[in-house]
């Protein structure tokens, strides 16, 4: 028994923590950030390198999800070996030591670490760079973040500041994230973040020009949204031979004169895309339609018209649902009395003008005021009301409103729903391959997505805008590995012919794993360790794989050693 007693049981977690150091040494990302982030030759080496503090941030970021002054007590429930820290090391990681990591990664331009990364990415992974999509997104700020503006441009980090926020939170702060992905996998190959005030239009050059030097050549096609359609965009694109593809905004001249067209006459449209509807509600298929007419954009550039039959339906139900607003808001004008009601029938015409012009009904809805007497008794006696009180009649003016709905004007802007355009300088693939090459642009959507909800990117407890925007470029590395788990996970299962794995669960099959769902499958998983009065370890126990966990391992050829199998 006393054997016994001299002993001691430690515990550690394992988790996904090997699977996330596998594509690390892929990459070769500690390499790399030993390379881009020395520390500084203060006469005395750090006992943990600011590389080695950003490598343990990323992997935070990909499997905790927490606050970084958390991150110290996160690294010491772990092994630390699978880090590639000893166990000083592990004690000296401290919110402090990863708060100069953060200072000096800003202060050595981690634009030429950025392109590093993703040029080893690239060619590690064999990344096709044929199609790059490309878009922003807002990161808000609860701080106030005030006196950025003082230093110089050129010094300062990006300016957090107002802006037009795409989380709806006027009230807050911002920065504006832009982010580039391939078609092959979504696999983030650019990233810069913006002053909280600049506008999309105002990115693309920049990330055309990086996306350029990265793949090399020209030869790729860049995807974007409306804001990318500005004569300064699509010029500097074509000038330099590369290829653009991005939808026409309803601001230009040429939806005006489309949509005018259709009203008057139809034209022919033929079927490019077909697609089984989902089950349930939805069992109608999804069709796509093209028309391609003869005229170009006033800047010279091919135009595509399409119609989709779910943004058919959509227009309908959007445009019946500004109507029935607008008509039910008249009618509570109509409803004022005593003190609210209307003085005059110019009162009541700006009021319900205003309420076409808020709804967006203006089109659709023609208000006419008319003005009435109504017959109402006052007390002719002063005093309170009693059985000899004296009543007169008198005349008050009212105001009623008569709606009539424009149907013919419904019924000719009902002809143009469902149709969007879009704009290129491609002209070599059909209206089909153009329309198949912007679809692929809601997947980039989901790496912001994943951004904000998975990686949970806000709320950002951190003070200096330095930090901050080191701690972004920290966030688009954990995106890049999260892309490339979810990527070689499903190259593996097509290369073996899986169908799907039982991540979901209930161990329910799922046919397309995200990284998260991977990660999610060695949560738990622990190392234990006894050791004898003199801590030394005399045995070493790790929890059993799951069957999907030791499935993953064999595919994506993981060290079962570090799982201690």
């Amino acid at each position: 028994m006393s054997d016994f007693e001299d002993l001691g049981l430690t515990a550690s977690e394992v988790g996904p923590i090997p699977l996330v150091q596998h594509f690390f040494r892929r990459l070769g990302l500690d390499d790399l950030l030993e390379r881009h982030v020395p520390d500084r030759k203060l006469g005395r080496q750090s006992v943990v390198s600011s590389a080695r503090a950003l490598s343990v941030m990323v992997a935070n970021v990909l499997t905790s999800r927490g606050p970084l002054y958390a991150v110290p007590a996160w690294v010491q429930r772990h092994v630390a070996e699978h880090f590639g820290l000893g166990e000083r090391q592990a004690k000296a990681m401290n919110d402090d030591r990863i708060g100069r990591a953060l200072d000096r990664l800003y202060e050595l331009e981690p634009a030429s670490l950025l392109t590093s990364v993703v040029t080893r990415a690239v060619k590690k992974f064999d990344i096709d760079l044929a199609q790059i999509h490309s878009d922003t997104t807002t990161v808000t700020f609860s701080g106030n973040y005030e006196g950025q503006a003082d230093k110089e441009a050129r010094e300062r980090p990006p300016l957090i500041t107002f802006g037009h926020n795409k989380d709806h939170r006027p009230d807050l702060k911002q920065l504006v994230y832009s982010l580039a992905v391939t078609a092959d996998g979504a696999v983030p190959v650019h990233h810069k973040i913006y002053d909280g005030n600049t506008t999309d239009d105002q990115t693309h050059i920049e990330t055309w020009t990086t996306v350029r030097q990265i793949a090399g050549t020209p030869d790729f096609v860049y995807v974007a949204d409306s804001k990318l359609c500005t004569r300064e965009n699509m010029r500097f694109i074509d000038e330099r031979h590369g290829t653009f593809l991005t939808v026409l905004p309803r601001s230009r001249q040429e939806d005006d004169a489309f949509r005018d067209r259709l009203q008057e006459r139809p034209v022919p449209w033929h079927e490019v895309r077909r697609r089984k509807g989902k089950s349930g509600n939805d069992k109608h298929d999804i069709v796509y339609e093209a028309h391609e007419p003869d005229e170009f954009t006033t800047d010279g550039y091919r135009i595509v018209w399409y119609r989709s039959s779910v943004k058919v339906v959509h227009d309908e139900k959007r445009r019946n649902r500004r109507i029935k607003r607008a008509k039910m808001r008249i009618e509570n004008l109509e409803a004022r009395t005593g003190a609210h009601r209307f003085r005059s029938a110019e009162a009541a015409q700006r009021a319900a003008a205003d309420v076409l012009q808020d709804e967006g009904a203006q089109r659709w809805i023609e208000v006419r005021t008319i003005e009435e007497n109504v017959a109402d008794f006052k007390q002719s006696t002063p005093g309170r009301p009693g059985k000899n009180a004296r009543y007169r009649k008198v005349d008050i003016p009212i105001v009623l409103f008569e709606v009539r709905e424009r149907a013919e004007v419904i019924q000719a802007d009902a002809r143009c729903d469902g149709i969007f355009a879009m704009v290129t300088n491609d002209t070599t693939r059909s209206a089909k391959d153009l329309l198949d090459v912007y679809k692929y642009q809601p997947f980039l959507e989901k790496r912001n997505e994943q951004l904000k909800s998975v990686l949970c990117v806000a709320p950002v407890f951190l003070k200096r805008p330095e930090r901050v925007a080191a701690l972004l470029l920290v966030y688009f590395l954990a995106v890049l590995i999260f892309a490339l788990i979810e990527r070689e996970t499903r190259r593996e299962m097509r290369a073996r012919g899986i169908d799907s794995l039982p991540l979901y669960p209930e161990d329910r099959p799922c046919n397309a794993p995200t990284a998260d769902g991977v990660m999610r499958a060695f949560e738990g998983l622990r190392r234990s360790q006894l050791r004898d009065s003199n801590g030394d370890v005399v045995r070493t126990f790790h929890d059993q794989l799951s069957p999907v966990a030791s499935q993953l391992v064999d595919l994506l050829r993981l060290d079962r050693r570090e799982f201690g199998a």
